[in-house]
Formats: structure tokens, C-alpha cells, sequence
């Protein structure tokens, strides 16, 4: 069987799934920032001062993921709670996603099904209405207890 770079062959069933530019970079993306949060102490990162917090003085919204997801990879739990609580939701998406597409690409199994319902405009407002909630509230919960 003549090899080809852009696709795996799943052993078992000897159906070849195409390794897709978008999966490969989800892939890359994700692994990369798992792998920087482990290995690049949290004081030799290069970090900018947030705009928001110079013009207005209070931390964003997004202030303080970044030390929170480095303060989870390098164990210190309770920082990153008291930190920003969502920063745990965010750092679990980004380990279920590398999860989910390297398993994909390494194992050649095909991780869509049709049956599954699709994500329309509904879903997707609702979706996006979520997420912007949860940031809120952890914004407010950053800025009743003073988190800079």
C-alpha cells in the first residue's frame, strides 16, 4: 500500500480518513498551548499590560486566564479557583480538544457522525449567549473580590 502523507489508515477497517488542514491545526494549536503552560514558568513569559486596565484601572474581563491556566498546569489548584473559576472550564477545553483531534489524527478514526445534531443558529446563539454569560459572571466575581 503506497503511503500518503495527508491521510491514515485506520488497521482495522482499512478505510483511509483524510487528515484535514482544520484538525491538524486544532491539533497543533492546543498541544502547543498545553505543552508552553507546562514547561514555560509563569515569570518568564512575556506578557503586555492589558489596555482595558490601563485606560479604565479594572482588569478586563478575560484578566487573569493566562495565570490561572499556568497556575493549574503547575498544580497550584487553589490560585487558579480563587483566580478565575472559569479559567478550569477553558483548561478543559483545551485538553478535550487536543484529546479529541490527536486521537483523531493518530488513530485514523473518524470522529464525526452525521446522526449527531448540528450546531444552527439557534444553537448557536444560544451557545455564544453562554459563553458570554459565564465571562460576565467571572468578571463580576474578579471584581467584588478585588482580583487585579
Amino acid at each position: 500500500m503506497i503511503s500518503n502523507a495527508s491521510s491514515i489508515t485506520n488497521p482495522k477497517s482499512r478505510i483511509r480518513y483524510p487528515v484535514t488542514p482544520v484538525r491538524f491545526a486544532l491539533t497543533l494549536t492546543t498541544g502547543i498551548l498545553l505543552l508552553l503552560s507546562f514547561v514555560v514558568p509563569i515569570n518568564r513569559l512575556v506578557l503586555f499590560e492589558c489596555p482595558f486596565l490601563r485606560i479604565t484601572g479594572l482588569p478586563g474581563p478575560l484578566c487573569g486566564f493566562t495565570r490561572s491556566i499556568w497556575a493549574i498546569s503547575a498544580g497550584n489548584w487553589v490560585y487558579a479557583t480563587v483566580n478565575c473559576p472559569l479559567a478550569w472550564l477553558v483548561y478543559a477545553a483545551l485538553a478535550g480538544g487536543f484529546a479529541w483531534n490527536a486521537g483523531s489524527i493518530l488513530f485514523g478514526i473518524k470522529t464525526t457522525n452525521r446522526n449527531l445534531p448540528g450546531l444552527n443558529r439557534v444553537r448557536a446563539n444560544r451557545a455564544t449567549g453562554v459563553a458570554i454569560a459565564l465571562v460576565v459572571f467571572n468578571w463580576i466575581y474578579r471584581l467584588s473580590f478585588g482580583h487585579v
